[in-house]
């Protein structure tokens, strides 16, 4: 079995819901991660990724945008891999609406946020944040789904061993972790080879986007910033090989946070570019089975 591929929702801004589907199935994708936040789109206004994003769904409307959501996504024979929201692991009511919402769209997956640090209460966010995915452990048993965190840059969970002080010990089936590349080499930083061998059951989701590295003053002396697929810092035919030898038979997700004046052409640019990748991987590493 090879990958599914989906698109990012919150990375293409220019198209309702509807309109995205159908030009994600004539791409070959399979699936839409839908992002879910406080959010009204106005089309007078210019597209923005996240301030202005027509497929974005508004969290105040979620019920009734979950099923107009299904309809486009089942029209065009896609599905929804994750539902992500901006929520935090303390926001349990709103919580429970997103994942009623998922069960609506069919969709496995609830993205959940993790907490940004602050300086000199960490051991303390963390033994928080443990105790809060504790509990979404048992909602995910009760609603029959599975919350996961992303690796994310200015989160607690930065790296695979910060999500993992958060998830160890939890039942795999229910609790989760996206593993975003370029987050982690932005500020992970741990060797992308042990990251995905200590993950194990907890890869639930892989997003993919690139950067590139510019000299700046931080702690390590470089800053990340987006870059257009296949033009940063990223071997993704390296990371594909990685998540091919680990056996991830996950979803790839595309998610470029560049070139927003080309529409959604850009899209079509991104579907070929990441299928390429995946045919050189074929070629190496054939899939099993």
């Amino acid at each position: 079995m090879t990958w599914k591929l989906s698109l990012f929702t919150v990375c293409a801004p220019w198209l309702p819901l509807p309109e995205l589907a159908a030009l994600a199935s004539r791409q070959g994708l399979h699936g839409l991660d839908l992002t879910v936040r406080p959010h009204a789109f106005d089309p007078a206004k210019p597209f923005n990724f996240w301030g202005n994003n027509a497929a974005t769904l508004d969290l105040a409307r979620l019920g009734d945008l979950a099923v107009e959501a299904r309809r486009a996504l089942d029209q065009h024979q896609l599905s929804c891999p994750v539902l992500c929201s901006y929520l935090q692991a303390s926001e349990v009511d709103a919580i429970r609406r997103v994942a009623d919402a998922a069960k609506i769209l069919g969709a496995p997956m609830v993205r959940v946020w993790t907490l940004g640090p602050r300086p000199g209460e960490a051991r303390a966010q963390v033994a928080q944040a443990q105790r809060e995915w504790q509990a979404l452990a048992e909602l995910a048993r009760e609603y029959d789904l599975r919350f996961v965190l992303e690796l994310h840059d200015r989160t607690i969970t930065s790296s695979v061993s910060g999500a993992l002080r958060l998830l160890d010990g939890l039942d795999p089936a229910r609790v989760g972790v996206i593993l975003d590349v370029a987050n982690v080499a932005n500020e992970g930083n741990e060797p992308l080879a042990t990251g995905i061998d200590l993950l194990g059951p907890y890869l639930a989701h892989v997003q993919v986007k690139d950067i590139t590295f510019t000299p700046a003053k931080t702690w390590n002396g470089i800053q990340g910033q987006f870059a257009p697929l296949g033009q940063g810092g990223i071997d993704w035919e390296h990371c594909l090989r990685l998540l091919r030898a680990a056996g991830y038979q996950g979803w790839l997700a595309l998610e470029d946070f560049t070139r927003i004046e080309r529409g959604p052409e850009r899209i079509v640019d991104d579907a070929a570019w990441l299928r390429a990748r995946i045919a050189v991987v074929d070629r190496v590493i054939p899939v099993a089975g």
